[in-house]
């Protein structure tokens, strides 16, 4: 009997897979740096352009499997690795270096791959750091097709792969084989072995540092993508816990699927919006007939490590517009800063409280109006809304709306058309910004509460230390009364108030939620059909009776002894 062992990584792919590990070991490339013999070069030459020929048929092959499997923009990494064996001054530099040195074609290709993978290497940012893998992926193939080596692409199927790290291209290949997960030692959430997962829906966990030299093929391991957590050897205990939670995603699923249609009222009549937060574009194919609440922009800066320009931008959100039409997406300007690490990064004592959100954008204007620029040219289909994070003053909002304007005169001058009345929001999310809820009111078109931050500042808990976790209390009387004042405020003036926090995610915390009439609940897509199905549980009357009682309540053990037995006898009944 082994003994259960558990590891933890980055999240990149969520959903949960029990299954047979396959360890996936890459065939090690050998360079020759013999120097060649005067006979020898034009059969280097030859050698290393039929390679090119051979790889390039292979990779558009991929490509194409790639395009059917999870569509042609998630599918780009492909088009970048045959740009690079299409650059005819790159590969005619190959050749005279052949030519010239009498270096053997390996290990010249090599070299000069090498140099730009360097560059990539170099960089502070995870993104950029990921693709010096694409291009080893190229080195690689193009040496293994100058050896006529073949392409070890099998693996068992149904079985979870374990590797060092994964191309693109095994991502891909693999998905044929019925994979059921992937674990590797290195990549982030960014890598595009972890994007393809995602668009496949296939679980994964990366930056494992070292798993795949403790597990064996054959071991029963289970992935859980969600939480970034591998279980190799787990008891039967453990398994049935595992399946337990599997169960409960796919009842979820099919549940999703039988009330998607349904409309989103409580018992008396009530109705709520129900949105989804996603990150990335492949993830709309998980919601369907589903609005965005929150789409977060920031991981365009991370990929790129820089502020993407405005034909990147437009690319981006005219998918993300075209994908949810005619539901609308709330695309919140960049939130960069605290915990995302800019590249001209200064290291602040406590970046939390520092420079980030909305205080970059107006500090950086050229920046921002290309951000809002490409915003606007996406919004022909009129469903995009523009929300601005972190906003601590009715000044910070004046001054966006006065660069706003700036850029919409800019566009009619160029005779570009947009949506005219996009609706232009922010995040309430610190403590100034809810105690002038109504003054804010004034200045925007809706409100969307970040409970996450809120929260975080009104306790003054770092949810991240472990020490004093357990005090970041969602269900705390100044909470409660926070968010009352915020909807209140914002309903004052007539304006829609949203929640996007996870706090909206939370189950128990719907009744409370729909108690004080916030209009629109942003949640994790995974979570999306059990909130649905909470909020046609219950009756708006008996929520505004449950928030009348805890709104009087001091501690935080007395609201949730509350809420739990409310959800108890209210709601769990007809649900289950």
């Amino acid at each position: 009997m082994h003994k259960e062992r558990i590891y933890r990584g980055i999240p990149a792919s969520q959903g949960i897979s029990i299954g047979r590990a396959y360890v996936y070991t890459r065939r090690q490339i050998n360079i020759n740096t013999m120097a060649l013999k005067d006979g020898e070069v034009e059969a280097e030459v030859e050698a290393i352009n039929n390679s090119i020929e051979i790889s390039l048929k292979e990779l558009n092959k991929i490509h194409a499997i790639s395009i059917e499997k999870i569509g042609e923009k998630n599918s780009k990494i492909f088009e970048a690795q045959i740009e690079i064996l299409k650059d005819k001054i790159f590969l005619d530099g190959v050749i005279k270096r052949i030519k010239k040195e009498k270096k053997s074609a390996g290990f010249v290709f090599n070299d000069e791959i090498e140099k730009l993978a360097a560059i990539f290497q170099k960089s502070k940012n995870d993104y950029i750091k990921e693709r010096y893998t694409d291009l080893i992926d190229v080195r690689n193939r193009v040496i293994r097709n100058m050896k006529r080596e073949k392409l070890v692409s099998k693996v068992d199927e149904n079985s979870i792969i374990f590797a060092h790290e994964l191309t693109p291209a095994d991502t891909i290949l693999f998905s044929r084989r019925k994979v059921m997960g992937y674990a590797t030692d290195t990549g982030g959430v960014t890598s595009h072995a972890a994007i393809i997962s995602r668009a496949l829906r296939v679980p994964a966990v990366v930056g494992m540092k070292t798993i795949s030299k403790f597990v064996t093929s054959g071991d029963c391991v289970i992935v859980d993508g969600t939480e970034g957590v591998v279980i190799v050897n787990p008891v039967q205990e453990t398994v049935q816990i595992y399946e337990e939670k599997i169960k409960s995603i796919k009842y979820h699923d099919e549940l999703l699927f039988e009330i998607a249609n349904k409309p989103c009222k409580t018992e008396d009549g009530k109705s709520v919006e129900i949105t989804a937060n996603i990150e990335f574009v492949e993830e709309t194919e998980f919601i369907k007939n589903c609005g965005i609440g929150l789409y977060r922009t920031e991981h365009l800066y991370m990929e790129k490590g820089d502020f993407p320009s405005s034909a990147e931008q437009i690319q981006e959100y005219t998918a993300i517009s075209a994908a949810t039409y005619p539901k609308s997406v709330t695309i919140r300007t960049f939130d960069v800063g605290g915990d995302k690490i800019l590249q001209d990064y200064r290291k602040e004592d406590n970046p939390y409280l520092g420079w980030r959100g909305i205080r970059i954008s107006l500090d950086r204007v050229e920046m921002f109006k290309e951000q809002l620029k490409a915003l606007l040219i996406s919004s022909v289909k009129k469903n995009i809304k523009i929300m601005l994070p972190m906003i601590s003053s009715v000044d910070e909002v004046r001054k966006a709306r006065t660069i706003l304007s700036e850029v919409k005169t800019g566009l009619d001058k160029e005779g570009i058309s947009y949506d005219k009345k996009i609706p232009f929001g922010i995040m309430l999310e610190v403590p100034s910004a809810f105690v002038l809820s109504e003054e804010l009111a004034e200045e925007a078109d809706f409100f969307s509460i970040g409970t996450n931050d809120l929260i975080q500042y009104i306790l003054a808990v770092d949810r991240g230390n472990e020490l004093i976790s357990g005090m970041f209390q969602q269900f705390h009387p100044a909470v409660i009364r926070a968010l009352r004042k915020i909807i209140d405020g914002g309903h004052s003036k007539g304006i829609k108030v949203s929640l996007c926090g996870e706090m909206a995610s939370v189950p128990l915390a719907v009744p409370v939620l729909i108690g004080l009439e916030v209009d629109e609940l942003s949640v994790l897509p995974s979570v999306f059909s059990e909130i649905k199905q909470t909020i046609r549980a219950m009756r708006l009357s008996d929520a505004k009776a449950l928030v009348a009682k805890i709104l009087k309540m001091p501690t935080e053990s007395e609201i949730r002894n509350e809420v739990e037995k409310f959800y108890e006898l209210k709601i769990k009944p007809k649900i289950l």
